[in-house]
């Protein structure tokens, strides 16, 4: 019975184990779970991403991250469609073979439409599942199961990707705590509240990426026969990974289309979101999960956001926009910052994705009315017309001197004119948008006089092709307003932009109105102004009798009126027509009267011009120790003034000037920093002039090396 009883009692063990193999077995093939040798044979991992393209430097940082003998976390970031998933898989799939202790992997469902957060307990009962946990021993909590994971993993190193995370709640459960694991987490928030030993924020792909995605989508045959199609289709996805995706799979279904035609259905903005769509991919529908994410408040400014017609803002330019106070608007930013709605670079300034931009607009125009929006633009026109009227004064403060001097009186740290300069610059061309915005709604006013704040700020930065688009837009305002005033003085300023342009005979025509204008008025300051203009386009055009007769015309208006800042510029352009006609004592008589005037109204940008013009003068007349003297007084006050370009005139003046007097090495130096000035401020043709300058200096100096050799040859 003993033996019978023992016998039975093994076909019972060997029962029971063969049942386990078979439940083993069945539980492998369920979960694809590979023998220890093979575990890091792909199974929960997705498949790797076809196409993949870029993201070198990213892969980079991921593969050094692997090396390492410790638990290495880090998250891959960015905005909606921007690769994330793409990056963690591919780089995964890449990585398979250093972790022989297996991969796992879960979609935490953080942004997916239609669908709740995966819960950690429920990740994790799949995990310890896959790392051959019974079913029948895995502990009924959260945190029991968090504990048999780390311990698990302490001495298996295993590659854990942790996909499309929504808090830093859903992860802390799921990460190891010793051993030599590399857990990649993907997320849309910035997951501020996680200790990580790297963060990765992808940003779009570089144009010739999202060209070669492209092509590699539609097929390089028919992407090499439509390149310039192809980079159209790409900008028009802003080179987001997932628009190009999508382009490439529309193209890709309809292989009849010629790119140019994907091209011209996205280039209407109004229907690109719409465009940008396959089967269940849609660009929007991605965008959209992330916007229902938003607490109301940040929501209602992250649609506003769209209407700001710049390519990026400040906090104060949101706060206008939404109406409310830079303090209260600024946890907003922080806010959709960590959730990659938009992106803060090191200057505190502020950006949207393009298709983002477009997204909000359209959801303002859905939840927001006409009111609400006319509002919120004339909040934001007025803060850019403020803002261009403060630097307009603080660059030329004889313009409203009453208003500089009150913000000094209050305490305000008035910044010098580089500073000026540099706050203009950064805000430049959402001016110039802000100016396109108050045309649109034809607020013709806000139109001529934000062109005005901005005019001599654009000339001074040499951005001449810009002054003429927002001059030709005052003289419309203004004509559209029937107002005369405005059109007298936008009809100066674009004759002016035209001047400096070269575009003579069109600045002439502009002129001769204005001056019309003005005597038919009365307005004599007007009438100075205008003619001082037009005497230097005759300059320009080497009609010098004509020039000197306009300006001396100004010059006796400037004096009967008292205008003497007007006087000095006026002094200072009579002594080039002097010059020019080899009047050198007349000239540097003007421009020694317009050197005192310059000084006693405290306008520097005047005052470096006439020393520039005075150096010119005293150089024809062969006092080339003058000149230099003049010059160097000059180059300061450029570079203290932040003026690259007129600091790159003094220099090529200061290189001719050593070239006469055989101080070669100071010449050569003074021609290449002028000649770089130019290059900087888009004077190619001077700087291709001063190139030749320099050429015949160098070769001067070559010449004048032989020479000396050659005496010391004879004299030995």
């Amino acid at each position: 019975m003993a033996g019978e009883q023992q016998g039975q009692a093994g076909r019972v063990r060997q029962d029971a184990s063969a049942e386990r193999d078979a439940f083993t077995a069945a539980r492998d093939q369920i979960f694809n779970l590979a023998p220890e040798a093979e575990k890091a044979a792909p199974g929960l991992l997705p498949r790797d991403v076809p196409d993949f393209t870029g993201r070198d430097g990213e892969l980079g940082r991921v593969t050094a991250l692997a090396g390492g003998g410790s638990v290495v976390v880090t998250a891959i970031g960015g905005t909606a469609g921007v690769g994330k998933t793409a990056l963690a898989v591919h780089a995964a799939h890449r990585l398979l073979s250093r972790f022989p202790g297996g991969h796992l992997y879960a979609d935490l469902r953080g942004y997916t439409e239609g669908t709740s957060p995966a819960e950690p307990g429920e990740v994790l009962d799949v995990f310890l599942r896959r790392l051959d946990v019974p079913p029948g021993e895995l502990p009924a909590g959260v945190e029991e199961r968090s504990g048999l994971l780390r311990q698990l993993l302490a001495d298996r190193p295993v590659l854990m990707v942790l996909d499309n995370a929504a808090t830093e709640a859903q992860v802390r459960p799921l990460l190891p705590g010793a051993g030599s694991s590399l857990v990649l987490i993907t997320s849309r928030s910035a997951l501020a509240g996680l200790d990580l030993d790297d963060r990765i924020d992808l940003d779009v792909l570089p144009d010739a990426e999202a060209a070669a995605l492209l092509a590699d989508l539609v097929g390089h045959d028919r992407a090499a026969a439509e390149p310039e199609a192809i980079a159209q289709v790409a900008r028009w996805c802003g080179c987001l990974p997932l628009a190009l995706r999508i382009a490439g799979q529309l193209l890709a279904a309809h292989p009849a289309w010629p790119v140019s035609r994907l091209a011209g259905l996205l280039a209407d903005e109004r229907h690109r979101l719409d465009r940008l769509a396959a089967g269940d991919r849609q660009v929007r529908a991605a965008f959209e999960v992330s916007y229902r994410q938003l607490a109301d408040g940040d929501a209602r400014v992250f649609r506003l956001l769209g209407l700001h017609p710049g390519p990026d803002f400040d906090a104060s330019a949101a706060a206008a926009l939404a109406g409310l106070d830079p303090d209260a608007v600024e946890p907003v930013l922080e806010r959709l910052t960590l959730a990659h709605l938009i992106s803060e670079d090191t200057q505190g300034r502020f950006r949207m994705h393009d298709l983002l931009r477009l997204f909000t607009r359209q959801r303002c125009e859905a939840d927001d009315d006409d009111a609400a929006r006319r509002e919120a633009m004339a909040r934001l026109l007025d803060h850019f017309q403020n803002l261009a009227t403060v630097l307009s004064n603080y660059l030329n403060p004889e313009r409203h001197p009453d208003r500089v001097e009150a913000a000094g009186r209050a305490g305000m740290q008035i910044p010098t004119p580089r500073q000026v300069l540099a706050l203009f610059e950064a805000d430049r061309r959402n001016l110039l948008a802000a100016i396109t915005m108050a045309t649109g709604l034809e607020q013709h006013q806000k139109v001529w006089e934000l062109c005005e704040d901005v005019a001599e700020t654009l000339a001074l930065l040499r951005h001449l092709d810009d002054l003429a688009i927002v001059c030709r837009a005052a003289l419309s305002a203004a004509r559209a307003a029937k107002n005369r005033t405005a059109e007298d003085r936008a009809l100066n300023n674009l004759g002016n932009a035209y001047m400096q342009l070269g575009q003579f005979e069109e600045a002439i025509s502009c002129l001769q109105q204005d001056l019309a204008i003005c005597r038919e008025a009365g307005d004599q300051r007007g009438e100075a102004e205008t003619l001082n203009n037009l005497g230097n386009v005759y300059t320009g055009l080497q009609q010098y009798d004509e020039s000197v007769a306009c300006l001396q015309d100004a010059l006796v208006i400037c004096r009967k009126i008292g205008y003497r800042r007007l006087e000095g510029g006026i002094l200072s352009n009579l002594g080039i027509g002097y010059r020019w006609l080899q009047r050198l004592e007349d000239a540097i008589a003007c421009y020694q009267d317009a050197l005192v005037i310059s000084r006693e109204v405290g306008d520097q940008h005047l005052e470096g011009h006439i020393l520039t013009n005075l150096g010119n003068a005293y150089y024809d007349q062969q006092r080339f120790e003058d000149a230099i003297g003049c010059y160097e007084q000059d180059l300061a006050i450029c570079r203290e003034l932040g003026d690259r370009h007129g600091e790159g005139l003094t220099l090529l003046n200061l290189g001719a000037t050593y070239q006469r007097l055989q101080r070669y090495d100071d010449a050569v130096s003074s021609y290449r920093d002028g000649i770089e000035a130019m290059r900087e401020t888009g004077d190619g043709d001077k700087a291709a002039r001063a190139e030749e300058d320099l050429e015949r200096a160098l070769y001067e100096m070559r010449q004048r090396g032989r020479r000396h050799w050659w005496r010391r040859v004879r004299r030995t």
